[in-house]
């Protein structure tokens, strides 16, 4: 279970997918800068999660996941840009690692839109493959998915660099539900992601009146499920002290 929990991470990242959702007429923009923290247990052990963007001087912004416990650690970066005209949030270079148990493993991705081809740089072998147009990192797509659910887009599909390969991501949203959080009771936007040929499947729930900030995330498998919840949140650098 510990491996599951730790390695895996329950898509969280996907998930997080914030804010905005087409079930609602109300106006939303990406937040120009968050970071909020999340926390769990493993093996009954506290794991704390948090979760970022920033905005750089060039233009460009970071977003990290960081997750930690006394036993293992996972660090995801992403420089990216957002083209405010089109829409279109463009990954630039991803970095990921993981420090657990002797299971330590590095990766790197550079991608050259010009050529169309992102460069894998992972455990020191390099190799490069070709890319299509909107093709996203594993933590771009979230702010992607963010975009094209504030623009109504019923198709919510996209392509991942992974690995050496592109994988497809697709979610659908399942309606609303009232949470009660560290921060009070909150209505909430529950979404869904489902994988072809895997029983994993992963829950994500979004302030509907707080930018659609992730509240909950819930990976269900082989009978069990892996859940983490909010505990704090600063969206464009104001802290949210209780919902209600």
């Amino acid at each position: 279970m510990l491996k599951k929990y730790v390695l895996k991470k329950p898509a969280l990242l996907l998930v997080l997918f914030f804010t905005g959702f087409s079930l609602f007429s109300r106006a939303a923009e990406l937040p120009e800068s968050f970071s909020n923290e999340y926390t769990s247990t493993a093996l009954g052990f506290k794991v704390t999660v948090t979760h970022s963007l920033t905005p750089l001087d060039d233009g460009t912004y970071q977003m990290r996941f960081f997750a930690r416990s006394w036993f293992a650690s996972i660090d995801e970066t992403s420089r990216l840009r957002i083209d405010k005209e089109t829409q279109q949030v463009i990954p630039l270079h991803y970095k990921y690692k993981r420090r657990v148990m002797g299971r330590d493993r590095d990766a790197e991705l550079t991608f050259d839109w010009d050529k169309k081809t992102v460069t894998n740089n992972v455990q020191n072998t390099t190799w490069k493959m070709d890319i299509a147009q909107r093709v996203q990192d594993k933590l771009s797509y979230q702010l992607q998915l963010q975009q094209d659910l504030i623009n109504n887009r019923k198709e919510l599909v996209y392509q991942i660099a992974d690995g050496g390969r592109l994988k497809k991501y697709g979610f659908e949203i399942v309606g609303e539900e009232s949470l009660e959080t560290p921060l009070g009771k909150v209505t909430t936007v529950k979404v869904k992601r489902s994988r072809e040929n895997d029983d994993r499947v992963t829950y994500a729930w979004l302030a509907k009146d707080w930018d659609y900030l992730l509240v909950r995330l819930q990976q269900e498998e082989d009978g069990d499920a892996y859940t983490i919840y909010l505990g704090e949140a600063k969206v464009n650098g104001k802290q949210i002290k209780r919902f209600n």
